[in-house]
């Protein structure tokens, strides 16, 4: 034998026992270590099996409780523009909502393949395609642009947005008006 051999062997012999080694370590890690129940791969464990994650856990809950009964108190409102704009009165009815009750008018109208209205009609504002019916007169024909039809017991009536001429001077700033007093069409 030679010494080049011997070496060789020793080699191999030395790598062995650390894959060996390596593998008994790994066994004990994860079988082996005393206060461990382990069960296997994917086994649960219990908060009583790990210490840790109950103390994680304990702690998040006791975070969780003191923000849910956190209160806190202010002496005015901070949002109330009484006190930020002269003269401010909070009004039950928006604008002209009273003066709009018995008044139909259009008020937008969405068109894609599933057009759409918006439409005001006795202080409330209604969504409607085409079939629905609004209050208990009025049944939606036809949804178009800037108008939409509608047959009010057998009379057929055109709601319109018509154009504001000089609508730079307009108070809300829109090109279409539904006033109404020239939005209804009746055919």
């Amino acid at each position: 034998m030679n010494q080049e051999s011997i070496f060789k062997g020793l080699a191999a012999i030395a790598v062995t026992a650390l894959v060996v080694l390596i593998g008994y370590s790994l066994f004990r890690v994860f079988y082996g270590a005393p206060g461990r129940q382990h069960s296997g791969v994917g086994a649960s464990v219990t908060l009583e099996e790990n210490i840790a994650l109950r103390a994680t856990i304990d702690t998040l809950e006791a975070m969780w409780n003191d923000r849910q009964n956190y209160v806190f108190n202010v002496a005015q409102d901070p949002l109330h523009l009484g006190r930020v704009i002269k003269n401010f009165e909070y009004s039950k009815a928006g604008k002209y909502e009273t003066e709009e009750e018995d008044v139909i008018r259009l008020s937008a109208t969405v068109i894609d393949d599933n057009p759409k209205a918006i439409i005001k009609y006795g202080g409330k504002s209604y969504v409607v395609q085409v079939g629905d019916t609004i209050g208990e007169n009025f049944k939606v024909l036809k949804i178009e642009k800037m108008q939409v039809i509608l047959d009010n017991r057998g009379k057929r009536m055109a709601l319109v947005n018509k154009p504001i001429s000089g609508f730079e001077n307009s108070p809300e700033g829109s090109a279409y008006s539904n006033n109404s007093e020239n939005y209804i069409y009746n055919y």
